[in-house]
């Protein structure tokens, strides 16, 4: 899909309202959409939005619906009244539940658009063609509609599309309620145009529409999850720099009041999603050798033609940092056979088994799935609380960049993942751009930072000097290494034991 170009590309933070989509019925659809719907016994349910389906304003041949199958007994079974487009697939053997299915079901579909729908809904005439405009407008927008529970009603799938047809379901069901989190957190949020860091939870994989190039650029949905897969999947899109919309025109009722199983997600503070979503974890509880998560900022340290001591020195400070979780990528010509190759290899030996430092050949360009990159100079040694009075900054202006200005050139510099992924400027416009689309913060001097270039190069290896002899080389280099290794299994006998 190729859609035209914004009003305003920016759109500054997440202020949907500078976008200008069409109005509905007054212009021609041309993206593809492919509608995923998990279901599970059951099939009176299937019926009723299917016979919805059938009647809605965006062109047939533009629309494919897959109904994924998650090991219903009996099979699922297509009824007479349904898009002429559609299809059943069984959900893969390996796996189970909505995440697992709509996964499946993006995965071997072809629109341009997805859009998810759950089973139980109750769907206007005009609801993907509202939804679908605002992907028409802007590449990386995702669009929701404003669900609501229609509350002791249960309509036969044979008279379910009645009043679709007749334009009256929102006369049936005047008072229907909205999802009760979701209307608190757009109330907070002025409909999520004033959003913050937490407003990826009003992704609701009830009824949602986005590109397809969006959606996989993001990862996609991950099939492991059974609980919470949309709200995680929101959280990456939010990252990626997603452009969240709530519609109020597009409406959708769920049949049915609004139980614990449809309206019960995983807490601002759970485990549940702990590992993947750093604002679901719980601050008190610290990180665990060895245990994969997703930081909440990714330090990118330049260590190439820099001796081990001053990386180290460097490194350490902002492994040892506190009230935030720091992983470390450390950028260098690892394969190198230059000069540098000692101490290349002696850096690669130290942090080799530290699950939080990784290497890297170039830079990476934001800290996709953190939140924040923080670039930090080599000759800058950070204090413990650097790091996470820094990100306080960022949540409380909700900056796309904050700055640490000193009367030194050791500078820092924060940025906010989303903004970084809203922006194609060039390294030297991009303080610029990142300012206008999310806003800049500079702290003076409010952070701890030491100056590390006074730590010595050893004399007998420098960049420009007379390369060393190989055996003055390897004498050095095996010393190190044999320092590194002894304080090592120092460090594991001095360890108590876990029982």
């Amino acid at each position: 899909m190729s859609p035209p170009e914004p009003t305003d590309p920016r759109v500054f933070r997440n202020d949907w309202s500078t976008l200008t989509p069409p109005t509905v019925g007054s212009w021609t659809p041309g993206p593809t959409v492919s509608i995923v719907i998990p279901a599970r016994n059951n099939q009176r349910q299937l019926d009723r939005l299917l016979a919805c389906l059938t009647h809605q304003t965006y062109p047939a041949h533009l629309m494919e619906v897959v109904v994924v199958d998650d090991h219903s007994t009996p099979r699922l079974r297509l009824p007479d009244r349904r898009p002429h487009r559609c299809r059943i697939e069984p959900a893969p053997p390996d796996g189970w539940g909505p995440g697992h299915a709509r996964a499946h079901g993006s995965r071997i579909s072809s629109g341009e658009v997805l859009c998810w729908l759950d089973p139980d809904l109750l769907v206007e005439a005009t609801l993907i063609e509202t939804l679908v405009r605002w992907q028409h407008t802007h590449s990386h927008a995702v669009s929701f509609a404003d669900l609501r529970y229609a509350l002791d009603h249960d309509p036969d799938p044979v008279d379910a599309a009645d009043p679709v047809v007749a334009r009256t379901l929102r006369r049936r069901f005047p008072d229907a309620p909205p999802h009760p989190r979701i209307a608190r957190l757009l109330a907070r949020t002025n409909d999520l145009r004033d959003a913050d860091s937490l407003s990826y939870q009003a992704f609701v994989g009830a009824c949602v529409t986005m590109s397809r190039a969006l959606y996989e650029s993001a990862g996609g949905v991950n099939p492991a999850l059974t609980l919470g897969h949309d709200t995680e999947l929101g959280y990456r899109l939010w990252q990626h720099g997603a452009i969240f919309i709530p519609d109020r025109e597009a409406r959708a009722w769920h049949v049915g009041s609004a139980t614990a199983t449809r309206t019960r997600v995983p807490g601002l503070r759970s485990d549940a999603l702990s590992t993947l979503v750093p604002y679901a974890r719980p601050a008190y509880r610290p990180r665990r050798r060895g245990e994969h998560r997703v930081p909440m900022v990714l330090a990118v340290v330049d260590a190439a033609q820099h001796p081990y001591e001053l990386v180290r020195a460097c490194v350490d400070r902002l492994l040892a940092s506190t009230g935030v979780e720091v992983d470390v990528v450390l950028v260098a010509d690892w394969d190198t056979e230059a000069d540098w190759w000692v101490e290349a290899r002696l850096i690669q030996a130290h942090y080799l088994s530290e699950p939080r430092v990784r290497f890297a050949s170039h830079p990476p360009r934001t800290g996709f799935p953190a939140p924040y990159l923080l670039r930090v100079p080599v000759t800058c040694g950070v204090a413990p609380r650097t790091v996470a009075q820094l990100v306080d900054r960022a949540e409380w202006a909700n900056a796309g960049v904050v700055e640490l200005v000193h009367d030194t050139p050791q500078q820092l510099t924060l940025w906010r993942t989303r903004a970084l992924a809203r922006t194609a400027a060039e390294p030297d416009d991009l303080s610029t751009a990142v300012a206008a689309i999310h806003g800049r913060y500079r702290m003076q001097g409010r952070a701890d930072t030491v100056d590390l270039s006074a730590i010595a190069v050893p004399h007998d290896w420098g960049i420009g000097a007379r390369r060393p002899r190989p055996l003055t080389l390897l004498r050095h280099g095996w010393n190190r290494l044999a320092a590194v290794w002894h304080r090592s299994r120092d460090a594991v006998r001095r360890r108590p034991r876990e029982h």
